[in-house]
């Protein structure tokens, strides 16, 4: 992310074309060019040094920096001394003159940055690339601006990237002379790496423009600082302009090739007009003018900014409504007069972070820097952060195994048949969250106005994607509201819920409205709280929120939007607030607060960071053996107001925090993060086994290194949170937490408190990567001899305790069967036998050890018969065979035991094989086939540790039910950049993806390799047999190459995908591809992606080490398709979660289409 700095001072060196091409009729133009960049670089006194040449066939200095200290010597100079030269154009022997005469050497610091604006007019004779590469490793910065002849590559190999400019005459380059103190700000921010691939993004402003002549000079300042501030070109930010009162004015259009010169031009062009202040429709014409030329389909950000100082005079509700539908993020600035509510209703959701309100048009340039942090904050989040918070988010929902949850939705006359839709779209995309079944999370719905009708009940739908088409056919019923009356015909329903699973599921009910309540809320929503059903209340509009607290008993569980579309905004919390009951009911953390004490903190400030931390304290379960916290502040030194195991009670704990007091002076948060380390080791109260949890609040930028500190913290598994106020700088606070999603940026310090739930859910479910086995068929082979006494036998049946939790248990999913044995084996339960976890558990929890012999052997060969299809067993469905063997002692039948497990082996069964201290390893080897099957322990206790092991290597063999029949392509990167080892690593992963998806059956292989060139390894379908596929992918050969042209490769792989129109539909087979790369695209992906898109085929883009997370989203289309890893030993991390994609596709999609004016909700 960007970080913005006050510019410094430089030195600036003008190298200025005096060619023939140029031409002695055009220098006149270019010296007035010169004097008037001079006096817009000398307007703030004593900040840059200036220097000028010119340059031809030869340089030629005119005068030196520190020649002249005052602009108007300077003028003078040129105005009587520069005249015109002639002769070829060479610049790039001028470019090493220029460098020998003022650069000479690396920049020695950074208090003076150092500038070369070279202006060129023709193309060089000579080679530019070698000495401007020179200058700019040696710190230079370079502004290439040419006009008539000079290629925009040159410009391009010449200048700092994103600091080229091309103008069609002398007069074009002219008018863009005020804007280079601009570009000398931006370009001394390009140290910052993340500014280039950040700002991508189609910004359209809305402008209000009846203003006064003083008042539009405000508009323009903040217009023109914020453009600048972006990076618009080709492939980059695009900007729209509209300006508005009676009339909607379209200035420039995203569907244009606009440069940043003519944008600031439109801007310098704009002036008042008289008239009405009809917003809504100027956010319509957007939408229907401007919008419709987006980039929306390649997952570029869209984000409209609306400036006004008046309420509106038409409708805005329904306008900005179909604006946000359509995809666009809305920010709003309220001036003076404007109305907060209509503003509110104008923009995204949730208003303190899209909704600005100033008093006075002076505050509005100032507000610029603001706004510039909120649009890439907005952009980074869409790029980054939003899909990643998604699956920690649904991750965390995996531990809610059960879950009974009712919806009750308003379909009273007020809402229309969009909003209605709205509501609709949101229940399908909470119910995505879930992990759904009749023994798992289930989902009912009662639609409600005077009337109810039962939509479906609970027990009626058990797939997610029946319950998604449940919800589509659910049609308004109108009528008036009456919520009270509705929660009291929800109160059988949830009784016969609870005799269905005997009491022991969590109930929930959500209630949505859009009014308020004809009848009393209050008491059917007490009845249903006290038979412990957990209401959620949202309320949208006209909501009476009075009415919402009463319903859910809690202001936690309240929630109130303006519009129905701003649903889909509050999904996570709801979700999150039901999730959170399990995730965090084991949570076990040593929680330390590293809290910015500086003297930029005032002490209301310091107030609100106190209630932060008391409000996360508050919401964890403190106790020794659970969750500690401890504190210290920092500025420029450290002081320790606690350690973790000084205080065991929140109330201890808040008196403590209470007591703070701020130090001041400045901000080493480096040396902070040195410092608190040690609160992480045992002798400061820290636990070795637990989740180290680092917080660190700051409003400033550190004035030391944090990187290193951070790096280190981490690399000792301490997991660092970094909330930093825009004060502070966002690359360090990446830096520090080493992921952008464990980073808050935040306007000010009041948004603190809207983070709090977020933060304690992430620590509460960490990553992890494999949080539930899958879908895999477990026989436990059980040791019962005489050996094992009764406490070593409960150390056993904890071990197979624990892998059942691990496990997604359900008939359909993971299902365990188990035999016993001494000297005979005996059935202890089949595979089908019992359908739920808790009865798994509940058995072996009552089982006892009887005594007797060893005869292991005897018992592995028993155990085949339990995987028969009549016991449960699904082999012929594809699900993994998976044997586990617990042992203490050596096998009376050892002679036996090699080949009987070989012949369960070569029967496609995995054995593992757990040997305890009497246990022969050669015994345990020659079941398990192999050293990474079998483990061996010292003591019963040791067995704890090898249930993680185990169920992680299960994780791995378990299988994913796979829904799909795909056409399925893998386009892979072959170029130089990639070893020869991670190019077999990459084909290992394609290898692993193919073996989870049961490719046999459903599923088409083909495989394309590119790098500057494309070749086709074999089509699809060639070979199906899986054995002579694996041999095929082994045998690919690393074609090697210069460059990465994806857009190119995207091109010619359309080859494997048959046009949509003459595609085999009635196969209902989706064409799917695959592109790995591990670089930066050398051309541009998002046409050919697009188009490929637009015949149907569904893209997923993994991208490994340095790569544009910009042209992956482009490639994909959404960021939720989009898989990034460090390098290519990593890409094991991501494999669950994309094969799950790919078996699921799961990706939300617009059920609005736009007929007769207006979005309509298809069903």
């Amino acid at each position: 992310m960007c970080v913005l700095f006050t510019p410094t001072s430089a030195d600036i060196v003008l190298l200025v074309d005096s060619s023939n091409s140029l031409g002695n009729k055009a220098f006149p133009s270019m010296k007035s060019f010169i004097s008037k960049m001079i006096s817009h670089l000398t307007a703030t006194p004593n900040q840059y040094r200036i220097a000028l040449s010119q340059y031809s066939d030869d340089l030629h200095v005119e005068f030196l920096l520190d020649t002249y200290k005052a602009k108007n010597p300077m003028l003078n100079y040129v105005k009587k001394n520069v005249v015109f030269k002639g002769g070829s154009v060479k610049t790039g022997n001028a470019l090493r003159e220029v460098h020998r005469t003022y650069f000479k050497g690396p920049a020695s610091g950074r208090d003076k940055e150092r500038i070369l604006v070279v202006l060129t007019s023709g193309a060089s004779e000579d080679a530019v690339v070698e000495p401007a590469k020179t200058l700019k490793s040696d710190g230079v910065k370079i502004i290439a601006m040419g006009i008539q002849d000079v290629s925009p590559q040159e410009l391009q190999s010449i200048a700092t990237p994103q600091f080229s400019y091309k103008f069609r005459t002398v007069r074009d380059l002219s008018i863009s002379s005020q804007n280079l103190t601009k570009i000398i700000e931006d370009v001394i921010q390009t140290d910052i790496k993340l500014c280039k691939s950040d700002s991508v993004a189609d910004v359209v402003f809305i402008v209000d423009e009846g203003v006064s002549k003083p008042k539009a000079e405000d508009i323009k300042n903040f217009l023109q600082n914020t453009v600048s501030f972006l990076d618009v070109k080709k492939n980059h930010t695009k900007i729209g302009l509209v300006t508005y009162s009676s009339e909607s004015h379209v200035l420039s259009l995203l569907s244009e090739e606009t440069h940043k010169t003519t944008i600031l031009q439109k801007i310098q062009d704009f002036s008042p007009r008289e008239g009405k202040a009809n917003t809504g429709a100027a956010i319509k014409a957007t939408r229907q003018r401007v919008f419709s030329g987006s980039r929306k389909a390649q997952g570029i950000e869209q984000i409209a900014i609306l400036i006004t100082h008046r309420p509106s005079e038409d409708n805005v509700s329904e306008a900005a409504q179909d604006l946000r539908r359509a995809g666009v993020t809305v920010f709003t600035i309220g001036i003076e007069n404007a109305d907060y509510t209509q503003l509110t209703q104008i923009a995204s959701y949730p208003p303190q972070q899209y909704v600005t309100k100033l008093t006075a048009f002076s505050d509005l340039p100032k507000e610029a820097k603001t706004l510039q942090k909120k649009l890439l904050n907005q952009i980074q989040d869409k790029l980054y952060v939003q899909s990643i918070r998604r699956e920690l988010l649904k991750a965390g929902c995996v531990d809610t195994e059960e879950a009974d949850i009712y919806v009750l939705i308003d379909g009273s006359t007020s809402i229309d048949a969009a909003p209605f839709g709205d509501i609709k779209n949101f229940l399908k995309e909470v119910i995505k969250m879930f992990n759904i079944g009749p023994n798992k999370v289930r989902f009912g719905a009662v639609q409600f106005s005077h009337d109810k009708r039962l939509e479906f009940e609970l027990d009626e739908y058990s797939k997610t994607n029946d319950l998604e088409r449940a919800i589509d056919n659910i049609r308004q019923i109108y009528g008036d509201t009456h919520i009270g009356e509705a929660l009291t015909f929800m109160q059988p329903l949830f009784k016969r819920a609870r005799e269905q699973r005997a009491g022991r599921v969590p109930c929930y009910l959500i209630v949505l409205t859009d009014g308020e309540s004809h009848d009393s809320v209050k008491e059917p929503a007490e009845r249903l709280r006290n038979e412990k059903v957990n209401i959620y209340a949202i309320g949208v509009k006209g909501a009476n929120e009075a009415q919402l607290h009463e319903i859910a008993g809690s202001e936690s569980r309240t929630f109130f939007v303006q519009e129905f579309d701003s649903l889909k905004k509050i999904k996570n919390e709801i979700v999150q607030g039901i999730c959170s009951g399990e995730a965090c009911k084991e949570m076990t953390a040593d929680i330390m607060f590293l809290v910015d004490s500086s003297g930029s903190i005032e002490q209301e400030n310091f107030l609100k960071m106190k209630n932060f931390m008391r409000e996360l304290v508050n919401k964890s379960d403190i106790s020794t053996d659970r969750v500690q916290v401890g504190v210290v502040q920092f500025s420029g030194t450290q002081h320790e107001e606690f350690q973790l195991d000084r205080y065991s009670s929140k109330s201890d704990i808040f008196s403590a925090i209470d007591n703070m007091s701020l130090i001041g002076e400045n901000t080493l948060t480096g040396g902070a993060l040195t410092f608190v380390g040690d609160y992480f080791k045992p002798p400061k109260g820290a636990r070795p086994t637990v989740k180290k949890i680092l917080i660190l609040i700051t409003d400033g930028e550190a004035q030391d290194e944090v990187k290193v500190p951070a790096k280190t913290l981490r690399d000792q598994d301490v997991i660092i949170y970094s909330v930093g106020v825009f004060n502070a700088n966002k690359t360090q606070l990446e830096e520090i937490s080493g992921k952008c999603e464990l980073v808050f940026y935040i306007e000010k310090f009041d948004t603190l408190k809207h983070i709090e739930d977020e933060i304690i859910f992430g620590i509460c479910t960490l990553h992890e990567e494999c949080k539930r086995i899958e879908r895999v068929d477990v026989v436990f082979v059980i040791d019962e001899s005489g050996s094992i006494n009764s406490s070593q036998y409960q150390t056993m049946k904890d071990f197979m305790i624990d892998l059942v939790k691990k496990s997604d248990v359900a008939p359909d999913r993971v299902q365990f069967g188990a035999v016993k044995y001494s000297k005979e084996p005996k059935t202890f339960f089949y595979l089908n036998q019992y359908p739920t976890k808790s009865e798994i558990v509940e058995a072996i929890q009552n089982d006892s050890t009887i005594g007797g012999s060893t005869y292991t052997a005897k018992a592995v060969d028993y155990s085949e018969a339990l995987f028969a299809q009549e016991h449960g067993g699904r082999k012929s469905k594809g699900v993994p065979q998976i044997l586990i063997v617990i042992t203490d002692g050596d096998s009376d039948d050892a002679k036996h035991l090699n080949d009987t497990a070989k012949r369960l082996r070569d029967k496609g069964i995995i054995i593992y094989a757990v040997g305890i201290k009497g246990a022969k390893p050669d015994e345990l080897l020659a079941m398990a086939g192999s050293k990474d099957k079998y483990y061996y322990v010292d003591t019963f206790e040791g067995l704890k540790n090898t249930s993680v092991a185990i169920s992680e290597k299960i994780c791995g063999d378990s299988k994913p039910e796979c829904e799909i029949q795909a056409d399925l392509v893998f386009l892979i990167d072959g170029s130089n950049s990639i070893k020869p080892n991670d190019f077999t690593g990459m084909k290992d992963f394609l290898k692993v993806i193919l073996d989870q998806i049961d490719y046999d059956r459903n599923v088409q292989i083909g495989i394309a390799q590119y790098s500057d060139r494309y070749k086709r390894e074999f089509s699809l379908g060639a070979f199906q047999n899986k054995s002579e596929l694996d041999i095929q992918i082994q045998n690919i050969k690393q074609m090697t190459g210069t460059s990465t042209l994806i857009g190119a490769a995207l091109k010619q792989v359309k080859e494997f995908f048959a046009p949509v129109r003459s595609r085999r539909v009635t196969r209902n087979v989706q064409p799917v591809l695959l592109v790995v790369t591990d670089g930066e695209s050398h051309d541009d992906v998002a046409e050919p992606a697009e188009d490929l898109r637009r015949e149907g085929v569904h893209i997923y883009a993994i991208g490994v080490g340095n790569i544009s997370h910009v042209q992956l989203t482009q490639i994909a289309g959404v960021p939720e398709r989009k898989y990034t890893v460090n390098d290519f030993n990593e890409l094991k991390i991501i494999k669950k979660r994309l094969v799950g994609d790919l078996c699921k596709p799961d990706v939300p999609t617009s059920k609005y289409k736009w007929i007769r004016g207006k979005f309509t909700f298809q069903s």
